[in-house]
């Protein structure tokens, strides 16, 4: 049938709405911070393939990858013979997922009995278990993190409540009241996305939404093309570091190769490291959606993201590297490897779309976790705590931000104290002195100091950025690195970037994440802005 612009505009439109209903809901139905107030979660609507038709705009590391885990399902069930009542969950990433704390929940949608669409929600659960209360810096492998949850085909009403799915989950977590909420909390925001897709049909149609869900993955693609198109034809390199694995000192090399033929795009990451001991390992699905939200972000966000988005792309990603790595290895800290694909992919391409790509900032997940057993049972503290957005061409850095790949909110303090009375927070401030100078001036970061109220407390953390300094562009000086420490009875205690470290009470911990890299020559910087750093107390006049 023909669809009318008009038409195709309000249900387009309507699609990305519910998707975007969905992730309101999950995160307002949400007992976790890292959910409730960090917003670590995506949601999206399917077709009955598994090709995404509209994604909310939460996080983007999750957006791109629903597609990845659904052909993973799709390999393992006989999915159009799903009933109703039935859904999938995993959290594997050797089956399609990310890493353990990353839970993936599709419910299918039926209309009478046929099977017409999927609805889907990721949430980062605040402890899956593993041999600490967050991420588990000495693990190897991938069963040291926590429970594994294989490609499953479960019932909503038989298998949650008394049944064996929740009560399995339950005994093998630390706050089962927290992460069970949470599951609830997907499967209420499923079940908006089934309620709402239907209004739509029962208001145009089933035709008319599912062929105009169609053309709007076109439109995408052409739109992709375009810029692709844009860009001149050949082959650009770019390459970037993790600081280390966390056991050793060594670097660990992205290396991206990208060529560019008309309206189409290879990447390829052969030459990056192999496989590594430790948690900075990346699943292919986060490689490959990594690769994909870079993309997204170079179309400037003027490109609804879906499945159109990603058919100009082709990557190759070589199997036993660690952004492909094979089983059993651990993964938990994947995002600090996705960090370093978008950094490798802005420098490749810098020399011809120098008015689109960004200069590094923190470009880190900097993933802070605390665990406490008290008298009132086991908290789990976890947190994604800010840096400085790298400078443009046009604007400078933002400051005190999650990176791009994470996108997750700010917690309150009075949240945290709230829920966590182990620790109060002393000091949330920008941290001053930490970004690059340049035509535009790098994002600042952070700096945080938490005290500590009892003992026992386990600091457990993965960050980036500490050894290998944030990069400017064309001119732009380095960002400052991170640090974090404790000081503890008139001593200063240096903590590394992936660490599981015991913490007292009284313990003053310090985060300070890092600042941007500035893009431009600073000579050629606006006075006036200059002045308002000035006045800001981002810089001295000496």
């Amino acid at each position: 049938m023909k669809i009318s612009a008009t038409t195709f505009n309000i249900i387009g439109h309507g699609l990305h709405a519910v998707a975007q209903e969905m992730g309101e809901k999950l995160i307002r139905s949400a007992y976790s911070s890292i959910i409730r107030e960090a917003r670590d979660c995506s949601t999206s609507l399917l077709d009955k393939a598994g090709r995404v038709m509209a994604q909310a705009q939460f996080c983007p590391i999750h957006m791109n990858s629903f597609g990845k885990v659904f052909e993973a399902f799709a390999h393992r069930y006989d999915l159009p013979r799903i009933e109703p009542g039935e859904a999938l969950i995993t959290n594997d990433p050797y089956s399609g997922g990310q890493h353990l704390n990353d839970f993936v929940l599709f419910t299918p949608i039926f209309l009478d009995a046929e099977l017409i669409a999927f609805s889907a929600s990721i949430g980062h659960h605040i402890d899956v278990g593993g041999g600490a209360a967050g991420p588990n810096t000495r693990a190897t492998e991938v069963i040291q993190e926590g429970l594994r949850i294989p490609l499953l085909k479960f019932h909503l009403e038989r298998d949650l409540g008394a049944g064996m799915l929740e009560q399995f989950i339950r005994l093998n977590v630390r706050p089962p009241d927290l992460v069970m909420g949470d599951v609830y909390a997907q499967v209420a925001a499923n079940k908006t996305g089934e309620i709402r897709f239907l209004e739509l049909v029962e208001r145009f149609g089933q035709e008319a939404v599912l062929e105009t869900a169609a053309e709007l993955q076109n439109y995408s693609e052409r739109l992709t093309r375009a810029l692709i198109r844009d860009l001149p034809d050949g082959v650009y390199l770019g390459e970037d570091f993790v600081d280390d694995n966390g056991f050793t000192d060594q670097p660990l090399r992205v290396a991206v190769r990208i060529t560019i033929r008309g309206e189409s795009m290879h990447v390829d990451f052969s030459g990056s490291s192999p496989q590594t001991k430790g948690i900075v390992n990346s699943p292919l699905t986060s490689t490959i959606s990594a690769v994909y939200q870079t993309i997204g972000f170079l179309l400037g966000g003027a490109v609804p993201v879906n499945d159109g988005v990603y058919r100009p792309v082709s990557i190759d990603v070589p199997s036993g590297s660690f952004l492909n790595p094979n089983l059993p290895v651990a993964v938990r800290a994947r995002n600090s490897a996705c960090h370093r694909i978008t950094n490798a992919i802005m420098l490749a391409l810098s020399p011809v779309a120098p008015e689109r790509v960004l200069t590094s900032g923190h470009d880190t997940t900097n993933a802070v976790g605390m665990g406490h057993m008290g008298q009132d049972g086991s908290r789990v503290y976890m947190e994604v705590v800010g840096g400085g957005w790298g400078a443009s061409a046009s604007a400078d850095g933002v400051d005190v931000v999650d990176s791009y790949v994470g996108n997750c909110s700010n917690i309150p303090i009075e949240s945290l104290e709230q829920d966590y009375p182990f620790m109060m927070v002393e000091e949330y401030s920008i941290r001053r002195g930490s970004a690059g100078a340049g035509k535009h001036r790098g994002g600042m970061g952070v700096r945080r100091v938490y005290r500590i109220l009892d003992d026992d407390v386990t600091f457990n953390c993965y960050s980036d950025r500490f050894r290998i300094a944030p990069w400017g562009l064309f001119g732009g000086q380095p960002g400052a690195p991170s640090r974090f420490s404790v000081e503890r009875g008139g001593e200063l205690i240096p903590l590394g970037s992936k660490v599981n470290f015991l913490l007292q009470k009284g313990d003053r911990l310090s985060i300070e994440t890092a600042g941007a890299g500035g893009y431009g020559d600073p000579r050629d910087r606006d006075p006036s802005a200059v002045r308002q750093d000035i006045e800001n107390g981002f810089l001295t006049e000496t």
